[in-house]
């Protein structure tokens, strides 16, 4: 790790480079800079890794520093000052700075800050989290039920699952787990400039199941702040952050749905057995081999199934040219029940066919394949006689 100091204090530059010899990271003397030379000399330097500024006396010139040094190298940059002062943590952090030490325990902070940077580089380096889309292709197909239980299910089971509610204008994943999020999905899109993991990580809401949410933007006014950009980039911190995603679709099909869905390693589309949902998956399996999505990694999810009069599953299948992978029980009783109180269903009434099914839907979820990528088999067009099939 290359290291460079920016102090003016000669005692707090020894004592950061006595922590960081520790770590064994680089940082001879003459890595050690005063605050007026460090932005002209480590501007374009590539190899810079830490950068770690002890806030001389005057501190309003020492926070004048930071936006420049920031610029400077693409490393990460520490900040060392005194924590009385709550305003000048804030605007230090504002003004560039990753993290903040204090001063006043400067071996165990900075040792504690080094430690979360080779946390952070390990997460960097494992494998991605799995990001699994769960797609309506209409209204009232009850996906946001199906992706809150199916996360329950999972982080009961003790997997960490992330659930990110994608329905901008109208999610109910924070009603259906009876949550009342601080932040939002558009609060990250709106300071996405400085978007990091700590962010992230105070942006979600933690379920007692174990589940954490990004919720939706709190009013339907606010969807307009969450950017495909922004989208893109709180997914690749939430990948390096839990093993398993799960994100709950809307059928809009705009930009930001399709940077997830692009993302996928796998698409559950949940649907209804009759004549219209059925035509509006036809139009889903189209859009996503539009976007080069693999039709194995594609899932298709039957919801509330048993209904009197609804489609035979084997003449859904053929007029879908596929497999329906799931079947989940209709039960509006239990359902509604446990989605008014606020507790999924796998929870509430664990014992329930429909919440068996859930199960069984969720450890397949669990699976980690490797179905992500360009398919070689398209999904057929709806034909103009599908009824016919029907």
């Amino acid at each position: 790790m290359s290291v460079y100091i920016v102090a003016e204090d000669e005692t707090i530059s020894s004592r950061i480079r006595s922590v960081l010899n520790f770590h064994k990271a680089d940082c001879p003397s003459s890595h050690v800079l005063p605050i007026d030379q460090a932005a002209p000399r480590l501007s374009g330097d590539g190899n810079i890794e830490l950068i770690v500024v002890a806030l001389p006396t005057d501190r309003e010139r020492g926070l004048e520093s930071l936006p420049a040094l920031a610029q400077a190298a693409p490393g990460r940059l520490l900040v060392v000052g005194p924590t009385s002062d709550s305003r000048l943590v804030l605007n230090a952090l504002r003004r560039g700075g990753d993290d903040y030490v204090d001063s006043a325990d400067l071996e165990v902070e900075l040792d504690a800050a080094l430690a979360r940077l080779a946390s952070a580089s390990a997460a960097k380096a494992a494998t991605p989290g799995r990001l699994v889309a769960v797609l309506g292709p209409n209204g009232g197909s009850g996906s946001s039920t199906i992706a809150a239980n199916v996360a329950a299910s999972l982080a009961g089971g003790g997997q960490s699952v992330c659930l990110i509610d994608m329905k901008l204008e109208s999610g109910d994943l924070a009603a259906l787990l009876d949550l009342r999020p601080s932040f939002t999905l558009a609060d990250l899109c709106k300071n996405a400039g400085r978007l990091d993991k700590a962010m992230f990580e105070r942006s979600l809401v933690a379920h007692d199941s174990g589940v954490r949410l990004l919720a939706a933007p709190a009013s339907p006014a606010d969807a307009r702040l969450v950017r495909p950009e922004g989208v893109a980039q709180a997914l690749g911190i939430a990948r390096m952050a839990s093993p398993l995603i799960i994100a709950d679709l809307d059928h809009s099909f705009r930009e930001e749905q399709a940077v997830v869905l692009k993302q996928s390693d796998a698409v559950l589309i949940v649907f209804r057995l009759d004549f219209a949902s059925l035509r509006n998956v036809n139009r889903t399996l189209e859009y996503l081999n539009a976007l080069s999505i693999s039709r194995d990694a594609v899932r298709l999810v039957v919801n509330r199934s048993g209904q009197l009069g609804e489609v035979p599953a084997s003449k859904a299948e053929e007029a879908l040219n596929g497999k329906i992978a799931h079947f989940v029980a209709d039960d509006p009783k239990t359902v509604n029940r446990a989605n008014n109180l606020g507790v999924p269903v796998v929870i509430e009434a664990p014992k329930t066919k429909v919440a068996q099914n859930l199960v069984t839907l969720a450890r397949s979820v669990g699976e980690r394949r490797s179905s992500k990528g360009v398919g070689s088999r398209a999904w057929r067009p709806w034909r103009k006689s599908a009824r016919a099939a029907l």
